[in-house]
């Protein structure tokens, strides 16, 4: 029963808690699903937390899981789209390519971002829908301080790098 309560959890914590958009202050409309979909997990004392921080019931937690695994396999399949044409875009940028070429794969790298883009706000909108009000609020302050503590982290390596 423990296991099964912790992957449910893992789960939801995967789908909601993943990479947040540094530019962007709003997390609703951030791709912060994306790492579950690339098999980072954040540890299991932050999915735990989160989940008893937004008191989730056990049916938004199935809810969560099942709107994951509806999303998982074309988000994944896009990711390694996306990854392979910009690979094929550098590989092109060091060649001897036209800069019509060029182009033209630098268009299909922006078509597969906003697909996917496109995709991450879609199966946001569905997690959002399962939350209460001040579950998304909560949700909302605890992804903005996510995002702080990452721009600290990274501006103290830009510091240490120079």
């Amino acid at each position: 029963m423990l296991v099964r309560r912790v992957s449910l959890i893992s789960v939801f914590l995967l789908t909601l808690g993943g990479v947040v958009a540094l530019a962007n202050p709003n997390p609703w409309t951030t791709p912060q699903i994306a790492q579950s979909f690339e098999g980072k997990q954040p540890q299991p004392r932050q999915r735990v937390k989160l989940s008893q921080e937004l008191n989730l019931t056990q049916e938004q937690r199935q809810q969560l899981q099942a709107i994951h695994q509806q999303y998982k396999g074309e988000i994944k399949q896009q990711l390694r789209e996306l990854r392979q044409a910009k690979q094929e875009l550098g590989g092109l940028m060091a060649s001897t390519a036209t800069v019509r070429e060029i182009r033209l794969k630098y268009g299909e790298v922006e078509d597969l971002q906003q697909q996917l883009g496109e995709l991450r706000f879609e199966s946001t909108l569905a997690m959002r829908e399962v939350m209460t009000t001040e579950q998304r609020s909560r949700f909302s302050q605890l992804m903005q301080q996510r995002q702080e503590n990452v721009r600290g982290r990274q501006a103290h390596r830009r510091g240490l790098e120079h």
